[in-house]
């Protein structure tokens, strides 16, 4: 009977602690978060104007959230390395949950790009190069390093190019 219970405690223990485990290494100190070079979102239009200039890497996530702070640094290092050829954003489900909302994430930190805008709906670009209209199939869930994002963000650019022509 004790074993049993004791099992039982540890199988519980397991599953309650199952998504308290990052394997994210902390934020460089020397990191300022009040500097940042990627963009606070808080209106839908911020996104469709940015959306004129070229494609959007859109980051959903909050402060509270270690994996998204720690995509922070690379998301301020890709808007700088993109600026003048793509747009980085991000909205803080906190401050801003209905607009959160609106891009249905379900866990964070929750990035997508959009490549643009076709008959009203927007285009995110997927890992694989191909635009689509389903956000599912285009987000990037957690934390990735910044090479997975520039792949994304180049065939982003790429396809604005070649529709442009």
């Amino acid at each position: 009977m004790k074993l049993e219970i004791l099992v039982i405690s540890l199988f519980a223990l397991s599953i309650l602690l199952a998504g308290c485990v990052s394997d994210v290494t902390p934020v460089d100190v020397e990191y300022d978060s009040n500097e940042r070079d990627a963009i606070l979102v808080t209106e839908r239009q911020q996104i469709d104007d940015a959306l004129v200039n070229g494609p959007v890497l859109l980051k959903i996530g909050a402060e509270w959230c270690p994996p998204c702070t720690q995509l922070d640094p690379v998301l301020d290092e890709l808007a700088r390395d993109y600026e003048g050829r793509a747009t980085v954003m991000y909205i803080d489900s906190e401050i801003s949950p209905g607009l959160a909302a609106q891009f249905k994430y379900y866990s964070i930190p929750d990035t997508t790009v959009i490549a643009g805008v076709e008959d009203g709906n927007s285009l995110f670009m997927r890992r694989d190069g191909v635009t689509d209209t389903s956000r599912n199939k285009a987000r990037v869930i957690g934390y990735v390093d910044g090479y997975v994002l520039e792949s994304i963000l180049d065939y982003a650019i790429d396809y604005r190019a070649n529709t442009s022509e």
